[in-house]
This record gives C-alpha cells, structure tokens and sequence, in this order.
C-alpha cells in the first residue's frame, strides 16, 4: 500500500529534517542589514528603519571598539529611484546602550544599478557600491568600500 503525503507535510517536516546538522555560525556585521529588492520606482523615495538587538555580543574590547553585548542598533535607510535600473541609498547608523544613551555611529551611502526589466533577463543582476563611515569606538574600520554584486530570481508569488 502506498502512502501519501501531502506537499505542506513534507514542506512543513523538511527544516526539522536538517536540524541536527546545524551548525553555530558567525552573524552579519552590527549594522549590516541587507533586504534585496526591485531598485525602488524613479521618482520615488523608499524610507525604512532597520532595528537589531545584540543578545549576545562582547563584553570586553581589546581593538578599542565598544563592547556590543546588549546594544540596540538602529538603522534608517532612505532610498531614492532615479531611472528603472538606478537608485541610491544613504543610512544613518545609532546605537544605543542602557546607560550611555543613544550615540550616532555613522553614515554610508549606497548608489546601486541593475539590468532593466525591459531587457527581460532570466535572473535579475546588479551591483550595489556601498561606501562609508563609522566612528572608530563602533568599528576597528572607519572608513569601508563594499562592492555587492546581487543575483535575483522571482518565481511565482514569492
């Protein structure tokens, strides 16, 4: 006799699956947020705030940054869509720490190009250029230069 399970079954037992070979792994960057998207319409302005909480970070220093254990970090990003293929991104960096307040950490901005939809590609393909500054008590580089190339695919409502 043969048995059938249903698609939402197996979807829903599958992570469960892969559990016991999980792995600790190091996280992103503190300030680091990263949600690829569409570049935002021409014209148009995209303002978001990103919030992380560091549950479990350092407690001492020995680079002369200040320990993250406890921080809350708030980014604002706010991106502007001048063409169908073009946009730039500037974010303001805070963190704050029970008893030392709400600090500015610093400031990046991000100009990002892409393939045009109008090209109908397969898979969507850009590279964003995100360049920076953050105070030397919140990051042992003050001064950073990332080169992101970013490779997307939609399918279906997804």
């Amino acid at each position: 006799m043969r048995r059938f399970v249903s698609p939402a079954v197996r979807f829903s037992i599958f992570p469960f699956s892969i559990f016991p070979f999980a792995v600790p792994c190091r996280a992103q960057e503190n300030y680091e947020i990263q949600v690829p998207h569409d570049t935002v319409e021409p014209g148009h302005t995209m303002v978001e705030l990103h919030s992380n909480f560091t549950f479990q970070g350092s407690k001492t220093t020995d680079d002369g940054t200040l320990p993250t254990n406890h921080q809350l970090h708030e980014t604002i990003e706010i991106t502007h869509g001048f063409t169908d293929w073009f946009e730039v991104g500037f974010y303001v960096f805070a963190a704050e720490k029970n008893g030392l307040g709400i600090d500015w950490v610093g400031d990046h901005i991000r100009p990002r190009v892409r393939i045009p939809p109008k090209w109908n590609w397969s898979v969507g393909l850009s590279l964003s250029n995100e360049v920076g500054y953050q105070r030397r008590q919140y990051s042992a580089d003050t001064w950073t230069w990332e080169m992101r190339p970013i490779i997307d695919k939609q399918i279906g409502r997804w």
